[in-house]
């Protein structure tokens, strides 16, 4: 019984240190001529195409034209936070190398992403904790920017890449919001919510998710929930 587990990266796995904002702000004003309310609105749950949506159209940039810079904003943010991640205090989060290791230890587990970064911007902060390896499909701001769109991405992928069809129920969707949560529901997928983010605990509380973690130091307690769903 193959199983999904679809990590969301920005406050579940570690936290940049604003890296991705900066770089993201930075962009913007190059490619666009505006960051519109890029500096001051919430990044939390949100897909960075629809952050560039919502907070550049109501400054008058319509979404032809954010579309049509999209190649040249990404390539420029990309290269910006590969500047600025080394220049801020990045943090990964309690117990994630160990659950990682965990769960690649059991050859029923396809470990995946399921983020609102781009692929390549996912990838540019995995790697400064050298675990992008362990991430083989995940959905992306690339394939949609409607974050409930995204765990039918995933499995669609890894079904595509792999062979191997696994339905909602045995799919594991983990993030530290409240819209990881309600993804996972729309999705008919198992919720594991994290309070390592910027969401308080009692928030993802009354968003009733089917687990709730302070952090993921637990390893032997997720593995055994995944393991026995």
């Amino acid at each position: 019984m193959k199983k999904a587990v679809l990590f969301d990266i920005d406050g579940t796995i570690m936290h940049s240190g604003g890296a991705g904002k900066e770089a993201f702000v930075k962009a913007s004003l190059e490619t666009y001529g505006s960051f519109g309310t890029l500096d001051v609105c919430s990044y939390q749950g949100r897909t960075d195409l629809q952050l560039l949506y919502e907070n550049l159209e109501p400054a008058g940039i319509d979404r032809d034209m954010i579309d049509r810079g999209l190649l040249k904003f990404k390539a420029l943010y990309i290269k910006l936070l590969q500047l600025q991640i080394k220049k801020n205090e990045c943090v990964l989060m309690p117990g994630i190398r160990e659950i990682l290791c965990a769960l690649r230890e059991d050859s029923r587990n396809h470990i995946g992403l399921l983020t609102g970064n781009f692929r390549q911007s996912a990838f540019v902060k995995l790697d400064e904790f050298s675990l992008s390896h362990y991430f083989s499909f995940g959905a992306f701001s690339d394939d949609t920017h409607i974050r409930n769109q995204m765990p039918d991405i995933a499995l669609r992928k890894l079904q595509e890449a792999t062979g191997d069809s696994v339905p909602p129920e045995r799919t594991f969707i983990i993030g530290d919001t409240i819209f990881d949560i309600e993804c996972a529901k729309k999705s008919g997928s198992v919720s594991i919510a994290v309070s390592t983010g910027w969401t308080p605990e009692d928030t993802l509380k009354e968003h009733n998710p089917d687990y709730l973690f302070k952090d993921l130091k637990d390893t032997d307690r997720i593995k055994s929930i995944i393991a026995s769903s």
